[in-house]
Formats: structure tokens, C-alpha cells, sequence
């Protein structure tokens, strides 16, 4: 598996959550953003399923959390 690309993963949480990129960095979590929710936590996994041929599995959902755990989650 390649080497994910962490700015997309920005990309696709900053629109997920509605958020301008410059305020999301490696550290960033769903308590720092109001619309970091359930639903948010939804779209950003079928959007990171969808752009990097991966699949994540429901029970790891809760993971998305964090944009490092988002990282670690789908990096090989």
C-alpha cells in the first residue's frame, strides 16, 4: 500500500466539518470544532474510503477522532 497523503486527509476532513484547512493540523480533534460529529465522523470515512480505496470497518468509527488517528488508522 503507497504512502498516504496527509494533506488530503485534511482536505477531506476540513470539508467534512466545514472548517477553513489552516485550522485543522496533525493534533486536531472532534472536540476542537462543533461540527466534528457523528455525522461528520460518517462522511469523513466514506469520503477517506472512497479517494484512497480503503475500507474502514464500523467498530473503527469511534477512531476518527483525531487527525493522527485518522493517520494511523488507513497508513499501511
Amino acid at each position: 500500500m503507497k504512502k498516504i497523503n496527509k494533506d488530503k486527509i485534511k482536505e477531506i476532513i476540513a470539508k467534512s466539518i466545514e472548517v477553513n484547512l489552516k485550522h485543522l493540523n496533525d493534533r486536531s480533534t472532534n472536540k476542537d470544532f462543533a461540527k466534528w460529529d457523528s455525522l461528520a465522523n460518517v462522511k469523513i470515512m466514506l469520503q477517506i474510503e472512497k479517494k484512497f480505496k480503503v475500507k474502514i470497518k464500523s467498530q473503527d468509527t469511534s477512531k476518527l477522532n483525531k487527525v493522527s488517528s485518522i493517520y494511523k488508522l488507513i497508513e499501511p
